[in-house]
C-alpha cells in the first residue's frame, strides 16, 4: 500500500505531557499508568480528596500530583482485586517521526502508526506542533498501528486532544500516515481573529518578533501559507497588533511570494537588527472577501440579523428601501455555506443603506445601495432574514413566498421589522407592516 504525505508548519513547541502547569500540578487528561493500567477515580478516594484540597482531585481518574511530586500518579485495580498506586505514564501521546516520515504514536506503552486513510492537513499540523523540531529517528522494527484517524481541527496541541478512532483491524487502505514540517515555528499574537496578529517566530528556545523594514504583502503570503491559513494576506507594519516584549529576531525579511515558509526568504541572520518593538511586523490572513454576508443572533444557523463584511470588518444593513427581494438574495448568497449563529446584540458599524434589489442577482453587492457605512440609521433598524435550512430559499409566509423579518429582542421588547404588509405567519414570528421601532411584549 502506499503512504500519504502531508506538509505542514511547524506552529509553536508545547510542553511535556506531564508538565506542571501554573496551578502548580499536573492538570491534564491522562489516566493510564506507566504499565498501563487504567487509573480509578479519585472520588472513590475521599479521604485522600479532603487531605489534598485544591489539587486537582475530583470525579474523574486523570493523573495527579497532589502531594507536589514531579511525576504525576493514580491508584489502578490489581489483578487480585486490591488497589495500588504507580506513577502515569508521561509518554502517552507522544509522537515521532520515522526516518521515511511516516508518524508514530506512543499508545498504551507502545509505539505504533497512524492509518492514512483519512489524514488530513490538520491532522499534519497538530503533528508538526507537537514535534516542535525533534529529529526523525530511524525506524528499525515495525510497529503496530494505533489510530484508523484523528480527526484533528487543527487547533489542538497535541494528537491525543482530537477527537481519534482507535484501530479496529491492522489494516489501511492507503497506508501509513506522513508529514513533512517545513519552517521554524511561526505564531500569530495580539490579533481580534485567529488568522491574524503579531508575527512571532521560535528560535534558540525563545518567541521573538519580525521587525518591518522591507515588510510587505509578499511576506505575508508566506506567513500565511506556513501557519496553513487560507484568505487574502495582508502585511501590518507599526506594531499595527500591539508590541512584543521579547527579542526582536529577523529584520530585513523579502520574500518573493513563493517560498513553503519564512527560512528560505531572504533575510538578516537571527538577531541582527536596528528596530524598536514600534516596529513589529503584522499579518492578516483574512478568509472573507469584501461582500461576504452571514446571518446572526439568531435561534438557528438559517435565520438572524444580516452582516456584511467590509474592509476587515462586519457590519449590519439598515431597512431603508429593504424588501422581500434582499432577503431572496442573502438567502441565495448564503447558500450551502455554513452560517455563523452569534449573540445577539448589534455592535460595530451600519455598512449599507437603502438596498434596492430585484431578486435575481447573485450578491447582496450586485443590488443598488448606499456607498459604504453612510446611512442615517440606528441599529433598530437592522434587518434580519429566515433562510430555508434544506433549501436556502426565503421560507414562505401564508401570502405567498415573502420572508418573514424576525423580531430581535432588546430587552424585554421585540423589534419587529417588515417592509410589506404581510398578515400571515413565518413559523411562530407574527409578519407586520412596514414598523420600525419597538413593539412591547412579555419576553417570558
Amino acid at each position: 500500500m502506499g503512504t500519504v504525505m502531508l506538509t505542514a508548519p511547524f506552529l509553536y513547541p508545547v510542553s511535556s505531557v506531564c508538565g506542571v502547569g501554573s496551578l502548580g500540578y499536573y492538570n491534564g487528561s491522562l489516566a493510564v499508568t506507566e504499565a498501563g493500567a487504567e487509573c480509578l477515580s479519585w472520588a472513590e478516594f475521599p479521604d485522600y480528596v479532603q487531605q489534598y484540597p485544591d489539587r486537582g482531585l475530583g470525579d474523574h481518574n486523570h493523573c495527579r500530583n497532589p502531594d507536589g511530586g514531579t511525576t504525576p500518579w493514580c491508584f489502578y485495580r490489581l489483578a487480585s482485586g486490591a488497589i495500588g498506586w504507580a506513577n502515569c505514564d508521561c509518554n502517552q501521546g507522544a509522537v515521532r517521526l520515522a526516518e521515511d516520515s511516516s508518524v508514530e504514536l506512543y499508545f498504551s506503552g507502545l509505539w505504533g502508526t497512524i492509518c492514512a486513510d483519512h489524514w488530513t492537513d490538520w491532522d499534519a499540523s497538530v503533528v508538526c506542533r507537537q514535534l516542535a523540531g525533534k529529529k526523525n529517528h530511524p525506524g528499525l522494527w515495525p510497529v503496530p498501528l494505533h489510530l484508523q484517524s484523528a480527526n484533528c481541527h487543527g487547533d489542538e496541541k497535541a494528537l491525543l486532544q482530537c477527537g481519534y478512532q482507535e484501530a479496529m483491524s491492522g489494516a489501511c487502505n492507503q497506508g501509513t500516515a506522513m508529514v513533512t514540517c517545513v519552517g521554524a515555528p511561526l505564531r500569530l499574537v495580539g490579533g481580534k481573529e485567529s488568522f491574524e496578529g503579531r508575527v512571532e517566530v521560535y528560535h534558540d528556545g525563545k518567541w521573538g518578533t519580525i521587525c518591518d523594514d522591507q515588510w510587505d504583502n509578499r511576506d505575508a503570503e508566506v506567513v500565511c501559507r506556513q501557519l496553513g491559513l487560507s484568505g487574502n494576506p495582508k502585511a501590518l507594519s507599526w506594531a499595527h497588533y500591539g508590541q512584543g516584549s521579547g527579542p526582536i529576531l529577523l529584520d530585513e525579511v523579502e520574500c518573493s511570494g513563493n517560498e513553503l515558509s519564512l527560512d528560505q526568504c531572504k533575510k538578516s541572520d537571527w538577531g541582527q537588527q536596528n528596530c524598536d518593538h514600534i516596529e513589529d511586523a503584522g499579518v492578516s490572513c483574512d478568509p472573507f472577501t469584501e461582500g461576504t454576508v452571514r446571518l446572526a443572533g439568531g435561534h438557528s444557523h438559517s435565520e438572524g440579523r444580516v452582516e456584511v463584511y467590509y474592509n476587515g470588518d462586519w457590519g449590519t444593513v439598515c431597512d431603508d428601501g429593504w424588501t422581500d427581494l434582499g432577503a431572496q438574495v442573502v438567502c441565495r448568497q448564503l447558500g450551502g455555506k455554513k452560517k455563523s449563529l452569534l449573540s445577539l446584540a448589534s455592535v460595530g458599524f451600519i455598512l449599507l443603506d437603502d438596498v434596492a434589489c430585484v431578486g435575481t442577482e447573485l450578491s447582496l453587492l450586485d443590488c443598488p445601495h448606499s456607498n459604504w457605512g453612510q446611512h442615517d440609521c440606528s441599529h433598530a433598524e437592522d434587518v434580519g432574514v429566515r433562510c430555508s435550512p434544506e433549501s436556502n430559499t426565503v421560507m414562505d409566509g401564508s401570502l405567498g413566498n415573502l420572508p418573514c423579518f424576525l423580531p430581535w429582542m432588546v430587552g424585554k421588547c421585540h423589534l419587529l421589522v417588515s417592509s410589506f404588509g404581510n398578515s400571515g405567519r413565518c413559523g411562530s414570528f407574527p409578519c407586520a407592516v412596514s414598523v420600525r421601532g419597538l413593539l412591547f411584549e412579555d419576553s417570558s
